[in-house]
């Protein structure tokens, strides 16, 4: 009578059981939070590369800190619903960003700008649309000191800014003191969090 395993039966054994364990527990879904804050955490730090590497410092323009590079969340028209941003330098200081004052996706070479159709042509980035691409529903953001949903922007040292003053005497006056948190909600209340440091301006993912 056989009274043990060969070595060649235990490694089969072994793949068996292996099979058998990796089939009968259930696998976390990939969430569509997850991609949505990798997406924002990518723009996020393409927008502070961009203030770092474009000073925008003008010493005949007052208003000159008005085109510092920004990630700006707004709402897509009453009649479609959903949420997205947009990445882009307030060239003409009027506060609603244009195609042409965009930056390109690092990766797609397309603009990160919609119109509020929340429609992108070929050549507008579909990652920027939060609520069509990733189902989020809300985003809140600690730091934010406007009317809209809010904004960040970088200055040429990589500090975060949670907007842009209207008076030349607001060059500093919103830079972040204390750490910001952006939350992304999806339709059940889930969310991902996002901190930006003050001073730094280091973004990373809470959890």
């Amino acid at each position: 009578m056989k009274k043990s395993f060969t070595l060649l039966e235990l490694i089969f054994t072994l793949i068996i059981l292996s099979i058998v364990i990796s089939t009968t527990i259930p696998k976390p879904q990939h969430s569509n939070l997850d991609l949505a804050a990798n997406r924002v955490i990518l723009y996020l730090k393409h927008t502070r590369y961009l203030g770092l590497i474009d000073n925008k410092l003008k010493l005949d323009d007052d208003m000159w800190y008005k085109e510092r590079w920004t990630m700006k969340f707004q709402n897509c028209a009453s009649s479609i619903g959903g949420l997205y941003f947009v990445v882009f330098s307030d060239i003409n200081h009027k506060g609603s960003p244009n195609k042409n004052e965009c930056a390109k996706d690092p990766i797609t070479s397309r603009w990160l700008y919609s119109h509020w159709d929340c429609n992108p042509s070929d050549d507008e980035s579909k990652y920027i649309l939060l609520t069509k691409e990733y189902g989020v529903t809300k985003v809140d953001i600690s730091c934010n000191s406007t009317s809209t949903i809010g904004s960040i922007s970088f200055g040429n040292t990589g500090q975060a800014y949670s907007r842009l003053g209207t008076k030349p005497q607001e060059v500093e006056r919103y830079k972040l003191t204390q750490t910001c948190y952006i939350k992304l909600f999806d339709k059940d209340d889930n969310f991902v969090k996002i901190a930006i440091e003050p001073n730094t301006g280091f973004i990373h993912r809470i959890n």
